[in-house]
């Protein structure tokens, strides 16, 4: 039976095997220690390396694994009869699509099984003093950022993080609305420095790689103490130039992901730097072809996919000389399953920095119209990770990545179980899918007059059993909701 064939069989939800029977691409679902004693973070892990294997055998007898999620290689020395539904009829487009809601929904009840379903009069005192403390460390200067950070600890380090970069474990964020300003500073430097080299590139000029690392290294330091705030403040730019707002989009949502795993100060500014030139070798392109509403043909692919090594190669003659931004560049439009450009690298051939500047690149795209398709909401883009992950995107990375932004991303539209549409002001740390937000309309999807602002976790303890929830996340623009026009209010 060939690959075209398999793949139209429908796999079974779930197979329990032995230890002995896992295999690197495998997707773990279930372990029959449970998941509380175990160093993984999230509850199932794709099994990308043996180091990943060897720690599962180890805590473990019995092993469920979900064949959808996992690579068909991975599953070849089981008989087909256990791997797939006796009803061997070809799955619809919607059974296709559902595996990826299903990550997303699981990866969802996941967050919410690990933060409560809702707190207790014992939980809210120690969420309330958790976060005074936080904000006290704020207020005390950031002392703890100069100080030495605490080292992630080796049983919580991934196995995918390459040995020489150090990982650390930062404090809370700050609180959003107060930090606005100095992201909204933060983000005028990157977007000025991404123009000024545009600019030294047209006219072959050496780049301003002084200016470049100030601006970096600006982006890195907010990230750091904001994460939040900034995401928040590139909703606030100016989108007319796609190019410039894409390249500081992708340069928060790409430190946001390196503050996610640890990474230091000096790999978050590196990851600033990829994030705002990754997509300058568009320069070189002609504006019809950037343009074009519609699908390209082959020969506009193949001419769009040039992109990468112009930039590499116009980056490399104007004075920039780091390996570690130039490779990234260079890979990040491969992918994990050896498919993508302009190398076809396999996976375990693509550096970190690449594979993670991939998923930044993809989900900034995606959430931000384009000539040829509309904005996706946050809550659909992450689906389309999800969906794609260990094929075009490396899976863990995917979660990590969810996890820095959130589910529902400061300053991203949402609907609430009521019917009311809100903006996402702030996340909560301890309850993520209980945030501040403002809210927009009423239930029937009516324009308030004056926007109300709601802490759901607050509101929530109060109204329990009773509790609101966000039921979705929106595209910008829906119900003819302008965004922009409540930012700085929600400010």
């Amino acid at each position: 039976m060939n690959d075209q064939q398999l793949a139209k069989k429908v796999f079974k939800s779930s197979l329990v095997v032995s230890g002995t029977e896992l295999r690197i691409g495998m997707y773990v679902a279930d372990l029959d220690c449970g998941w509380a004693s175990t160093p993984f973070l999230l509850e199932g892990i794709f099994l990308a390396t043996d180091e990943d294997v060897a720690t599962v055998v180890r805590l473990a007898r019995l092993v469920t694994v979900d064949p959808a999620r996992s690579r068909l290689s991975a599953l070849a020395h089981f008989p087909q009869a256990s791997l797939y539904e006796t009803d061997l009829a070809a799955a619809t487009d919607s059974k296709r699509a559902a595996p990826a809601e299903q990550r997303l929904q699981a990866f969802q009840s996941a967050v919410r099984k690990h933060d409560g379903d809702h707190a207790n009069r014992q939980e809210r005192l120690s969420l309330w003093w958790r976060e005074l403390m936080g904000r006290l460390s704020n207020v005390l200067g950031g002392l703890l950022l100069k100080k030495r950070l605490q080292a992630v600890p080796v049983s919580l380090r991934p196995a995918y993080i390459p040995d020489d970069i150090g990982l650390v474990v930062y404090p809370a964020a700050e609180f959003t609305k107060l930090a606005l300003p100095q992201a909204l500073i933060a983000c005028d430097l990157g977007e000025a420095a991404l123009e000024r080299i545009a600019r030294d590139l047209a006219e072959h000029r050496d780049t301003d790689v002084e200016a470049l690392q100030l601006a970096s290294e600006t982006l890195a330091e907010n990230m750091i103490r904001r994460p939040g705030t900034m995401i928040w403040a590139t909703k606030m730019r100016d989108k007319s130039n796609r190019m410039y707002h894409h390249g500081l989009g992708v340069a928060i949502y790409l430190t946001a992901l390196g503050r996610q795993l640890g990474f230091q100060r000096e790999q978050l500014a590196d990851l600033a730097t990829i994030g705002l030139l990754l997509d300058l070798g568009k320069m070189d392109l002609h504006a019809d072809l950037l343009d074009k509403p519609g699908k390209l043909n082959e020969d506009e692919t193949l001419e769009m996919q040039t992109h990468v090594r112009r930039g590499v190669s116009m980056l490399e003659t104007t004075g920039v000389t780091s390996e570690v931004v130039l490779r990234a560049i260079a890979e990040h439009h491969e992918r994990v399953d050896g498919q993508g450009y302009p190398a076809g690298l396999p996976g375990n051939q693509i550096a970190i920095f690449g594979k993670m500047a991939a998923i930044a690149d993809a989900y900034d795209a995606m959430v931000n119209p384009r000539p040829y398709a509309p904005a996706y909401a946050p809550y659909d883009a992450m689906k389309r990770l999800f969906a794609e992950s260990d094929t075009r995107w490396f899976g863990p990375l995917v979660e990590q990545f969810v996890q820095a932004i959130g589910i529902f991303p400061v300053g991203s539209l949402i609907e609430l179980s009521s019917g009311e549409v809100a903006i996402v002001v702030q996340h909560n740390a301890y309850r993520r899918l209980e945030p501040l937000i403002l809210i927009l309309t009423d239930s029937a999807k009516l324009a308030l007059p004056q926007p109300q602002e709601l802490d759901m976790l607050k509101h929530n303890f109060a109204a329990a059993p009773k509790v609101l929830r966000i039921t979705t996340g929106l595209a910008d623009g829906a119900f003819g909701i302008q965004m922009q026009d409540y930012y700085l209010k929600a400010a």
